[in-house]
């Protein structure tokens, strides 16, 4: 008898009703991760760095935008990617917070001080399921701490069943739908 995978932690509506009533600091952002509500601080140079650098790749090399400041719901919580690759216009009409259709790719860059490890574990876990969990084709995870950039592709249920890493400084190979190189000598 085969063993029937586990079902995705679904979020609580209580949960999520808080969350939507929070009023949170101009430039802090919130998340309903899991079980949890966390409240992050604005971040740093270098990883503004980062995003851009993602953005230019964007929609240089793919005509897409990366939009930012958005909630993005999944069946495991709501986040705020630090960056959501989407053709122009994908979100014009919708609330502060959405499904995520039209999303091509999401970006996470991890904080870089140490102190931050726990945001970067929910980064690289469960906000990587989470992702999956809402179909998103792909996951770029920037991790700071660890010097390495990641590729997440092919969701299926909760977890990306590929994955792609570089040291940061080295070419990312980026699969379909966004098929090509990803420079990251400037992260």
């Amino acid at each position: 008898m085969t063993a029937m995978p586990d079902e995705p932690p679904f979020v609580r509506d209580d949960l999520r009703e808080a969350f939507a009533a929070l009023d949170v600091t101009p430039g802090f952002r919130a998340e309903l991760v899991g079980e949890e509500i966390v409240v992050s601080p604005p971040p740093d140079g270098r990883h503004e760095t980062v995003v851009v650098a993602v953005d230019d790749w964007v929609r240089d090399v793919h005509g897409l935008r990366l939009h930012r400041n958005l909630t993005l719901i999944s069946p495991e919580g709501e986040y705020v990617p630090d960056g959501i690759a989407a053709p122009k216009g994908a979100f014009a009409g919708r609330e502060w917070h959405s499904k995520p259709d039209g999303v091509v790719m999401v970006l996470e860059v991890t904080s870089g001080g140490r102190r931050d490890r726990k945001s970067a574990e929910r980064d690289r876990g469960p906000k990587r399921r989470g992702y999956a969990a809402a179909d998103i084709p792909l996951y770029l995870l920037i991790d700071r701490l660890d010097g390495k950039a990641t590729i997440f592709s092919e969701p299926r249920g909760d977890d990306y069943t590929h994955s792609a890493s570089v040291a940061l400084g080295e070419d990312l190979p980026v699969p379909a739908p966004l098929e090509g190189v990803l420079p990251t000598r400037d992260f």
